[in-house]
């Protein structure tokens, strides 16, 4: 399939904010988890979580009580947190509407016989279950989680399925997804809401697109 003038033969896509119109969904939960300590570190963790949208949550809870309530969070504790994000966002997740063109564009690809495939930030099982449930599993050849990070799970991806890095295509919203991509010679296209969005602000370079019915079109911003 072309897309921006390449014609690619597989294409990688992360999940919330690539595939779903879920990213409000997470934040609004991380903001509900720190409500109670206060405005000024709820705001320090929202502002940090819509700029890290390729961390996992993990990663976050760990960060936001290092760095902004400073106390020790244990593997227990750590435990609860997730569990809790969990219960907040899955069924909301799984409601979220698509981004606009998204399931078009994967029903193109299956029509065209090429592969694609889910690496995404969240967890494996969550993964999973988030895309059976809304029908869209058939469409993918694996979907990969956080279960190891966004680069290896490219890797696998590659060499499991014998694909050419020069052939394939990351379509991501954030840092990580284009630090995925450059780590192993993928292309990387950004699927993002506009130009403030924040992965612009630290790759102004990439090639972008607001939604998959633009792309289509051809309507690609910044480098093609």
């Amino acid at each position: 399939m072309d897309i921006g003038g390449k014609t690619y033969q597989a294409f990688i896509f992360d999940f919330d904010g690539v595939l779903a119109d879920s990213v409000e969904v997470k934040t609004q939960a991380f903001s509900s988890l720190f409500e109670a300590h206060g405005p000024k570190i709820r705001e320090q963790v929202v502002a940090h979580h819509r700029s890290h949208g390729g961390m996992t949550r993990k990663e976050k809870f760990i960060h936001y009580h290092d760095r902004f309530l400073e106390t020790p969070l244990d593997e227990k504790g750590l435990e609860r947190l997730c569990d809790r994000f969990s219960s907040l966002v899955v069924e909301k997740v799984i409601a979220a509407g698509e981004i606009k063109g998204a399931g078009a564009f994967l029903d193109r690809c299956r029509q065209e016989n090429i592969p694609c495939f889910v690496d995404s930030a969240t967890p494996d099982n969550e993964l999973e279950r988030i895309l059976k449930q809304r029908h869209l599993d058939t469409y993918f050849k694996a979907a990969l989680g956080s279960g190891r990070s966004k680069t290896d799970n490219l890797r696998w991806i590659l060499d499991t399925h014998g694909l050419d890095s020069r052939d394939c295509l990351f379509f991501g919203d954030a840092s990580s997804d284009r630090d995925a991509a450059k780590d192993c010679g993928v292309d990387f296209m950004g699927i993002l809401p506009g130009p403030d969005a924040p992965l612009l602000g630290i790759y102004p370079e990439i090639a972008w697109a607001r939604d998959f019915t633009r792309l289509e079109k051809g309507e690609i911003n910044g480098r093609t």
